[in-house]
Formats: structure tokens, C-alpha cells, sequence
């Protein structure tokens, strides 16, 4: 926990007023989540300005504020509060939690970038390290300029730090490095997300890679061999440790786990995973090659992959009475979409019916991408296909072709009714498209409403 004294240091603030030797207990940008020992963080948006909600965040609990502008200082504001004066509150937000960092710079960290893959990556590791270790791990979708120096923050007493890096725009990974700094970082892959604000896969893997930059300590870079980008990135500064699916050998699939083979110490031992999709085979490889560098137990890793709980919404399987439902709903990529769909294919079923809708912020590239990835159908068998969206039409037109029914919907309205009427028993309806698109609210009203 950081004083008032060393955020000032840290931010190279001004104290309006207030005792230097407050200690913060917990830092708030969302003014109804302030409690009793917080410091307010007034961020400006892009339809409101936080600096507007200062006094319900005093309300709320919290002791001290930072402001850039003095005007929104309350009249009846009690001088117990502590306020500094900062040039810009988002800045000295990321410099609160690059000041922690460094203060807590014992505590070695693992970053985690890559265009799909990221959580589940995260949450494997983290399930793996957590048997001997404890951990800071990144909450949710805290990644990002605003959600990772919350994070960071909060480092005080852990062991590790498993930290999420998601970058939407040039530049954003440069920021997130100085904030982070880890001893290890892992890159899963450069794919097509979000290729609409960078404007090139080549923009992507230069944007990405730029982690390896603010590497320290053990200065290690996990790398996907199996991408084409980084199977040829070269960096003398750092220690590269390739990883692949063909790392694994035996590989077993059933409707609910994942059974395989693979090196531990450099001696092959049977792995068991509680959930379904070959990126999880991907993302205990990683874990274990971590877990190595701690020098974990073979039986706390073996462990650790067991007892991996599948994060919500991504390839979460859904018993609905005779039905069974995966929802992959989370978001979408090119690449996530195409992996879905094959692990659907690879489960046994009596029908397989995919819901697809659009996959977002794929700019110029939009209908060539969803044009592509209809190929994939010719591949698969999918016996219903159920789309809605704009640009999903592109891939609804070609697929079509390759399975038994398919209907384009207006709307996730229309798709819904559509999956109500054509329904049976011991279907396994596959559901994927871009949080933009809410494909979740009809999984919801399957799960109230669905009557056998």
C-alpha cells in the first residue's frame, strides 16, 4: 500500500491538502465502488468526466482524491479528504501503478500478450503457479492502459504476478511495459483482432512483440511456434523458449475433457485438462514450461492443469436438460472462431448447429476475413448453420454450400426463434460472435425459458 507522500512521488503531484502519511488502501475510477480507504481516480471519457462524481466518491468512503482541475473541488469538502493535483489523471494513474511495481520489484511477473488466447492463457498459468504460489492475477478484462496499472497497484505482499497485456491502439503495449516490467512473458499469437485500428498483421506483431522490450530479471519470452510471425522473431536481449501443439503426442478428446502427453523435466507424463478445445492443450504447455522456471513440483503442475476451472463464456459447456450448449460468447476473432468450430467438430454428437454472428472491428478487412473463413466448412461437418449480422452474410453465403439447413437472421431475435423451432434432443448448438453483437442474451434465455 502506497502513502499520500509516495504518490505525490510517484506523480509528481501537488498536495492541495491533506496528511502525507495516509495510507491507501485501494485505488476506485468508478465513483459507486469507492469504500472506506480508497483514493479517487476521476478519468474523463468519452461522454462524461469523472471529475463530476467526486462528491459521491466522498460519499462513498473514499479519503482521498487525485484532480487536474481545481474548479471540481466540492466547497463543503471536509479537510480530512487528502486531495493532489495532478497534470492528467489518467497519466498519474499509470504512474501509481508503475511506482508500485517498482517498490515491489522482488515480486517477479509474468505478462501476457497475444491477439486471442490471452485469459484462458492467464487462467491456466495462474491455476498451475497458484498450487505453490501466491498469486496477483489480472481480474476480468483489466488489461489495458486504464485496467493493468489498477492491477499493479494492488502488488504488496504476492509472491508472483500473472498480468494480462491487451493493447487497442499503436503505442499502448510501450505503456503497458513500463508498467509491468516482467521477468516472463508469453505471446500467443499474432492474429486478425482488432486489425481494424492497426491496419496490418504487421502492425499487430511489431505492436505485440514490443513487450519483449521491458523484459527484466530472467528476461524470458514465451513464443507460439506455430504462428507464422513468431516462429521467425529473433531477439539476442532475451531468453526465447519456443512452445507448440506438437509438444503434445496421445491426444485425447472427449465431449468434456482433454487428455494428452507431454514433457515435464524432460520426461513425459500424462496430462488431463477439464475442458474441451486444443488451445487448452496450447495453454498448458505454457504453463508447465513456467512452472519449470519456478521449479514447481511434477505432481503441483499435473495438478494445477487438472484442476483448471474454463473461464466464462469461452467454450463454456452448458448442460440444458437433452441439449447441450457451448458458449464461446466471450468475443470473437478470425482465429478463435476458426478453432471453435473445429473443436466442435471433433465431438461426438447426435446434431451440431452453429450460431454465428458478426465478428467485430475488423475495419477494410471486415468482409474479406468473414469471405475466408467460410472455408472452413468445407472442412467440418456442421449439420445447421444459424447466422445474423451484417457482415457475417459474407460467410453465411459461401458456407451455406456445405451444410444440411442454414438460415441468415435479421437478428438475434429472429435466430433465436429460429433455434426454438429446429431444436431436438441431444443437439449441441455451438454459439461464437463479437460481445458487440450479445450473442449471450439468447444463450441466457435458452437457460430461463428452455422447457423440455
Amino acid at each position: 500500500m502506497l502513502t499520500i507522500r509516495e504518490i505525490l512521488e510517484g506523480t509528481k503531484g501537488k498536495l492541495i491538502q491533506g496528511n502525507k502519511d495516509l495510507i491507501i488502501k485501494g485505488y476506485k475510477i468508478d465513483s459507486r465502488e469507492c469504500k472506506y480507504g480508497d483514493l479517487y481516480i476521476p478519468l474523463k471519457g468519452e461522454n462524461t468526466d469523472g471529475h463530476r462524481f467526486i462528491s459521491n466518491a466522498i460519499d462513498n468512503g473514499c479519503i482521498a482524491i487525485l484532480i487536474s482541475n481545481i474548479e471540481f473541488i466540492p466547497e463543503d469538502i471536509s479537510d480530512t479528504i487528502s486531495i493532489v493535483q495532478v497534470n492528467d489523471c489518467l497519466e498519474a494513474l499509470q504512474n501509481i501503478g508503475r511506482y508500485n511495481r517498482i517498490k515491489h520489484k522482488e515480486i517477479e511477473s509474468i505478462a501476457i500478450t497475444g491477439s486471442v488466447g490471452k485469459t484462458s492463457t492467464r487462467e491456466m498459468i495462474s491455476s498451475v503457479l497458484s498450487q505453490k504460489y501466491n498469486l496477483m492475477v489480472t481480474e476480468k478484462n483489466m488489461n489495458g492502459h486504464i485496467g493493468l496499472p489498477l492491477m499493479t497497484a494492488r502488488l504488496e505482499k504476492q509472491d508472483l504476478g500473472v498480468f494480462e497485456t491487451g493493447i487497442d491502439f499503436v503505442g499502448e503495449m510501450d505503456i503497458l511495459g513500463q508498467i509491468v516490467t516482467p521477468d516472463i512473458a508469453v505471446i500467443t499469437n499474432i492474429g486478425t483482432s482488432h486489425i481494424g485500428k492497426f491496419g496490418s498483421q504487421d502492425i499487430i506483431y511489431r505492436e505485440k512483440t514490443n513487450i519483449a522490450k521491458y523484459l527484466i530479471g530472467k528476461k524470458i519470452l514465451l513464443l507460439n511456434k506455430d504462428d507464422i510471425y513468431l516462429k521467425k522473431y529473433r531477439n539476442e536481449d532475451v531468453n526465447i523458449i519456443y512452445y507448440s501443439i506438437n509438444d503434445a503426442s496421445n491426444i485425447i478428446i472427449s465431449n468434456n475433457s482433454i487428455e494428452f502427453e507431454t514433457k515435464i523435466y524432460d520426461k513425459y507424463e500424462k496430462i488431463k485438462i477439464n475442458a474441451i478445445g486444443n488451445h487448452n492443450i496450447i495453454n498448458a504447455i505454457v504453463a508447465i514450461k513456467i512452472a519449470e522456471q519456478y521449479n514447481m513440483d511434477k505432481e503441483d503442475i499435473i495438478n494445477g492443469i487438472e484442476n483448471y476451472k474454463n473461464f466464462n463464456r469461452r467454450m463454456e459447456i452448458i448442460n440444458l436438460s437433452d441439449v447441450t450448449i457451448i458458449d464461446d460468447t466471450y468475443n470473437a476473432s478470425p482465429s478463435s472462431t476458426e478453432a471453435g468450430l473445429k473443436t466442435i467438430d471433433s465431438l461426438k454428437t447426435n446434431r451440431k448447429i452453429a450460431v454465428l454472428a458478426d465478428i467485430a472491428e475488423l475495419g477494410m478487412y471486415s468482409k474479406q476475413i468473414h469471405t475466408n473463413l467460410s472455408n472452413i466448412f468445407k472442412d467440418i461437418n456442421i449439420d445447421v448453420l444459424i447466422t445474423f449480422g451484417n457482415d457475417i452474410k459474407y460467410l453465411y453465403d459461401i458456407a451455406k454450400g456445405f451444410v444440411k439447413q442454414s438460415y441468415f437472421c435479421e437478428n438475434s431475435e429472429e435466430a433465436e426463434k429460429i433455434i426454438r423451432q429446429i431444436m431436438k434432443k441431444d443437439d449441441l448448438i455451438y454459439f461464437k460472435g463479437s460481445n458487440v453483437m450479445k450473442v449471450n442474451t439468447i444463450i441466457d434465455n435458452l437457460k430461463s425459458n428452455y422447457k423440455e
